[in-house]
C-alpha cells in the first residue's frame, strides 16, 4: 500500500470513528429528551389533576358547611360543580395518566364520600348536621383528601425513579462520545507512530545517508520499512548513485 493511501486510510478510519460515534450520541441524547420532555408533562399533568380534585373536593365540602350554615339548600349549585369537575379529573386521568398507581384508593374514597353527601342530602332536615358533619362526613373527607395526597407523593417518587433512569441515561448517551475521544487519541498516536515510520524517519534517514555520500563519500546505505514510495525513492538515489560511479569508471 501506498503511502498516500495510507495516509488516507488513517484519516477516513478517523473520520469514520468520530461520525457513527457521532450519530450514536445523537440519538441517545434525542431520546434522553424525548424522556425527560414525556417525564416532565406527565408529572406536570399528574400534579395538575391532583390539584384539581383537591380543589372540587375542597368546593363541594364549602358547599356543605354553607348548607348546615344556613339551613337551606342554597349551595347545590357549588356542590353539584364541584362534583362534576372532580369526576371530569377522573376521567381525564384514566385516559391521560398511564400509571394509575393510587387511583383506585381515590375511586373508593370518592364513591364512599359520595354515598355519605347523598345520604345526608336525602334526608337533611331530619339529620343533626353538625354532628354528622363531625362524626361521618369528616372521616370520609379525609380519606379522600389524603388518598389524592398520597397519589401526589406516589407520583413524586415515581418522578425521583425516573429521574435516577435519566440521569443513568445521560451517562450512557455521554458513554459513545468519551469513547470515540479515548479511541481518537489512541488512533491519533498509532497514526503518528505509521507516520514517523514510514515517512518521517525514512526521510531523516535518507537525508542523511545522500549528506554524508556528498560530503564525505560515505557508502549511501538506507533501511525503510516497506516498498511504498519511501523505498522506491532509496531505489531512485541508489541508482542514481551507481551511475555515477559508472560514469566515473569509464
Amino acid at each position: 500500500m501506498g503511502l498516500k493511501n495510507k495516509i488516507r486510510l488513517g484519516f477516513l478510519s478517523l473520520a469514520l470513528l468520530l461520525f457513527f460515534s457521532g450519530i450514536i450520541s445523537y440519538f441517545e441524547l434525542s431520546r434522553l429528551s424525548h424522556s425527560t420532555h414525556s417525564m416532565l408533562g406527565a408529572s406536570f399533568r399528574n400534579m395538575e389533576l391532583s390539584k384539581t380534585m383537591l380543589d372540587a373536593v375542597q368546593d363541594q365540602n364549602t358547599a356543605l358547611l354553607q348548607m348546615i350554615v344556613s339551613g337551606s339548600r342554597n349551595s347545590d349549585s357549588m356542590l353539584i360543580v364541584g362534583r362534576q369537575k372532580f369526576d371530569s379529573s377522573m376521567r381525564e386521568a384514566n385516559v391521560l395518566i398511564r400509571d394509575l398507581q393510587g387511583f383506585d384508593s381515590i375511586y373508593a374514597a370518592n364513591v364512599a364520600y359520595n354515598r355519605i353527601v347523598d345520604a345526608y342530602l336525602s334526608d337533611s332536615l331530619h339529620k343533626n348536621s353538625v354532628g354528622w358533619y363531625v362524626n361521618i362526613y369528616e372521616t370520609s373527607y379525609a380519606d379522600l383528601t389524603t388518598s389524592i395526597k398520597n397519589f401526589m407523593v406516589s407520583s413524586q417518587r415515581i418522578m425521583d425513579v425516573k429521574a435516577q433512569r435519566l440521569e443513568d441515561n445521560a451517562y450512557r448517551a455521554t458513554m459513545p462520545g468519551f469513547i470515540a475521544l479515548l479511541i481518537g487519541i489512541l488512533i491519533v498516536v498509532v497514526f503518528f507512530y505509521f507516520i514517523n515510520l514510514y515517512y518521517i524517519s525514512p526521510v531523516l534517514k535518507i537525508t542523511d545517508a545522500l549528506k554524508n555520500y556528498l560530503n564525505s563519500k560515505i557508502p549511501f546505505k538506507v533501511n525503510v520499512e516497506g516498498r511504498d514510495e519511501m523505498f522506491r525513492l532509496k531505489e531512485s538515489i541508489e541508482k542514481l548513485i551507481d551511475q555515477q560511479k559508472s560514469k566515473r569508471n569509464e
